[in-house]
């Protein structure tokens, strides 16, 4: 026998339907706002200096593809700039680019700054003879493997209050006195000075080389600006003060956009 259904019937099995698959559908995981599919993680290690550093590229590291001995130039790089980085005269990096006479440089341009191979071999017994003599003049500080490393100097006189700890902390705490001024631990140029960059103040990043930055954090003056080349020793900020009264700068060290412990960096007190 066959059954057939009113055709006012139809309307309410079809609602009947939707409501079940609703019902069904709002239990599914995909759809719960609990579901993690749909949360962004939070990282508790957030590091305001590497977002900052990855997002500029006047401070961003080379990239992978460029091979030893070249340089991809970056928004705001000058010829004398890169020379300076790189140990090398300017008018050679020209020369071995053919760079125009006024040196203009554009932004993700390839430089040379190793010499061609040609002249490689030239210039190495006279590097051999220069590096003999330089070796004469060696601090002798030097001398041992442990200084070997000490390539900085302490930006300000003072103990370390908070030292570095590897996946806590980012670098050291000095203890120093308000308005002690704080002094380029290497020679550089300044690629960041300001206050945007949360938890770190008034702050100062000096680019030393393509792997090496340090930063100053804490200061209550700042004596630089972005893109200032400044020599080792030269006096970048002043120490800021607490509530309390209670001075100290946060000194960092990046070696290849990581925090590294700047302690390795820096002479031994005594």
């Amino acid at each position: 026998m066959k059954i057939c259904l009113p055709r006012c019937a139809a309307p309410r099995v079809l609602k009947l339907l939707a409501w079940s698959l609703a019902g069904a559908l709002s239990g599914c995981s995909l759809l719960s706002p609990s579901a993690p599919l749909l949360e962004a993680p939070v990282s508790s290690s957030y590091d305001p200096i590497s977002a900052w550093t990855a997002g500029n590229a006047s401070a961003a590291l080379n990239p992978p593809t460029v091979p030893a001995g070249f340089y991809r130039v970056n928004p705001g790089d000058t010829l004398t700039a890169i020379a300076h980085d790189f140990g090398r005269d300017a008018s050679a990096i020209a020369q071995w680019n053919r760079l125009s006479a006024d040196g203009s440089l554009r932004a993700g341009q390839i430089l040379r700054v190793a010499p061609p191979a040609a002249t490689q071999n030239v210039a190495a017994a006279t590097d051999q003879r220069a590096a003999t003599t330089a070796d004469k003049h060696t601090d002798a500080a030097l001398t041992t493997a442990a200084d070997a490393k000490a390539r900085l100097a302490w930006p300000v006189s003072g103990a370390v209050s908070e030292p570095f700890v590897a996946g806590k902390t980012k670098g050291v705490t000095i203890a120093t006195r308000a308005g002690e001024q704080v002094k380029a631990a290497a020679s550089g140029r300044v690629v960041y000075a300001g206050g945007g960059i949360a938890g770190y103040g008034q702050l100062i990043i000096v680019k030393h080389d393509s792997h090496l930055l340090t930063a100053y954090g804490n200061n209550r003056a700042l004596l630089v600006k972005e893109g200032t080349p400044v020599k080792k020793g030269q006096a970048i900020a002043e120490v800021s003060a607490d509530a309390a009264g209670d001075a100290s700068v946060h000194f960092e060290v990046r070696k290849d956009g990581k925090p590294v412990d700047p302690l390795a960096y820096l002479p031994k007190r005594h």
